[in-house]
């Protein structure tokens, strides 16, 4: 059963559509200064809004741990999503304040082998853009990641249309996506549906 991920959620609007289709994950940007970045008070709202069987992700890039932490604490996130920098000694300490499961976003350069913490419990595959964290909309090498001994999220470039092939290619744990999910900035229920209903045929 490959794990669903719905990332980047801006807007309310799509909630409805996320209830019924359950996702497994849908994904907040809570690190400012990015273009999907939201605020805690609403992703605290929308959380509240969710069907409990769905895990809410707080995305961060370099940001504070004991902030993350209160977030987790407060019940206001299941799952933290790390983006930037962050190292194993960066983890631990994260972990030893709160119960958290962490995704840890990798971007791959071609076939390059895939270097990650061992303190995260996922592992993410994003595609390697200098300027971007993430959401980019580029693909990731679609080849099995045997060398990663963590269950691994592909993300990058992900779409309806495409997500079928990639899972067959890459026979991840999960996947996600973003950018490839909206209209005009904004997540597109239709595409949403279409994109969860792919992957429940494949599993």
């Amino acid at each position: 059963m490959y794990k669903i991920k719905v990332c980047g959620v801006t807007d309310g609007a799509i909630i409805p559509t996320l209830n019924k289709f359950t996702p497994d994950y849908v994904g907040f940007i809570m690190t400012a200064g990015f273009r999907r970045s939201v605020d805690e008070g609403f992703v605290k709202q929308s959380a509240a809004r969710l069907a409990r069987d769905i895990e809410r992700v707080g995305v961060f890039v370099n940001d504070d741990v004991f902030r993350i932490a209160r977030l987790v604490n407060d019940g206001i996130i299941d799952v933290v999503q790390l983006h930037g920098d962050e190292d194993g000694e960066y983890i631990g300490r994260l972990k030893a304040l709160c119960p958290a499961t962490v995704i840890k976003c990798v971007a791959v350069r071609g076939n390059d082998p895939v270097i990650y913490p061992d303190e995260c419990d996922i592992v993410l595959l994003d595609a390697y853009a200098p300027s971007a964290r993430g959401g980019t909309g580029q693909k990731v090498c679609w080849r099995e990641y045997r060398e990663v001994k963590k269950p691994v999220i592909l993300a990058g470039g992900i779409t309806p249309e495409n997500v079928k092939r990639a899972l067959a290619a890459v026979k991840p744990w999960g996947v996600d996506s973003s950018g490839g999910l909206e209209t005009g900035g904004k997540k597109d229920a239709r595409k949403v549906a279409q994109y969860i209903s792919e992957i429940r045929e494949c599993n």
